[in-house]
């Protein structure tokens, strides 16, 4: 896949099929409105393309300035390359953009700028100044500048559309089996190793100390969770625990720190990705290293015959 920063396209591209939108997450919705798109390149015979904006258009009207992502812009940049789209062009998004009216926006950036033939939307999209671009507006424009338009019925689960936000609200609840069933794949956390206090070491649990790569991606509830655990090319099973260390009056900031099953090396400096597959409890208030031995025991079994399942 392909990507480019607008208004920096090659002319080589020439004419697309595309579809526009965030696409944070890049879930089993989009997963839907991604596959039409592709269908719909192949029918005409030109390359698909994701148009998209950064930052998200959220948070630049001002309506959710400490909003989390579900996925950096390099994971999206992965997933959506896995369902076969051949360009990603990335709109900045600004209040001018936001101001514009959906027949502008439709002629000067899809039609003129980037030469767009057939156009795949979601159920619940819109284009243009407060939404005003709805379906009907869309089609109406796509008719006028003689551009398909095709519209993908809601992705359903649990008799509810999946959508960015529910996501959001399944992982701030730390329902993890939800969470991963509307995304498609297990969440996942990527960073760099750093070191932390160091107390797990001294019973038996060292742990990694994750800094996030992406300081805008979401974190799931405070709580310990069973996790796969990528370093490299190799896979390993362990545990993680996202919460501000409160264990023997050692009150810090947030921390990520994950424990990896068997295993022994040092992997200060080196980057982990860490797959969320189930969550085994809250946080708990521990005062004593014994009570935290006995616990992280616990955890580990949980986590062990989860994992094995």
């Amino acid at each position: 896949m392909q990507v480019h920063q607008f208004p920096n396209i090659p002319s080589s591209i020439g004419a697309l099929a595309a579809t526009t939108g965030f696409f944070d997450g890049v879930h089993c919705g989009h997963a839907a409105v991604l596959h039409r798109l592709t269908q719909a390149a192949s029918e005409i015979g030109l390359p698909s393309c994701v148009i998209t904006y950064d930052p998200h258009p959220r948070v630049v009207l001002g309506r959710d300035s400490g909003l989390k992502l579900l996925c950096s812009s390099e994971e999206k940049r992965r997933l959506l390359a896995s369902h076969g789209v051949d360009h990603l062009i990335a709109i900045p998004f600004t209040k001018s953009l936001a101001n514009m009216q959906p027949d502008d926006f439709f002629e000067q950036y899809l039609v003129n700028a980037l030469h767009v033939r057939a156009l795949v939307v979601g159920f619940d999209h819109n284009m243009g100044k407060n939404a005003l671009g709805d379906f009907a507006k869309i089609k109406s424009l796509g008719e006028k500048h003689h551009v398909p338009v095709h519209q993908v019925a809601p992705y359903v689960q649990e008799v509810a559309a999946v959508s960015s936000t529910k996501i959001r609200s399944a992982l701030q609840d730390g329902n993890i089996a939800a969470a991963n069933k509307m995304l498609g794949y297990p969440y996942a956390l990527s960073g760099t190793v750093c070191s932390g206090m160091r107390i797990g070491r001294t019973i038996g649990y060292p742990t990694a100390n994750i800094r996030l790569a992406c300081a805008q991606k979401m974190l799931p509830r405070d709580g310990a969770y069973a996790v796969r655990i990528l370093r490299g090319s190799a896979q390993h099973s362990g545990m993680l625990n996202i919460g501000t260390r409160n264990t023997l009056s050692h009150p810090t900031a947030l921390s990520i720190e994950a424990h990896i099953f068997d295993f022994s090396q040092d992997i200060y400096g080196g980057s982990l990705t860490v797959h969320f597959v189930a969550k085994l409890r809250d946080v708990q208030k521990i005062g004593s290293v014994s009570e935290l031995k006995k616990q992280l025991e616990a955890d580990e079994a949980n986590a062990r015959k989860i994992l094995a399942m």
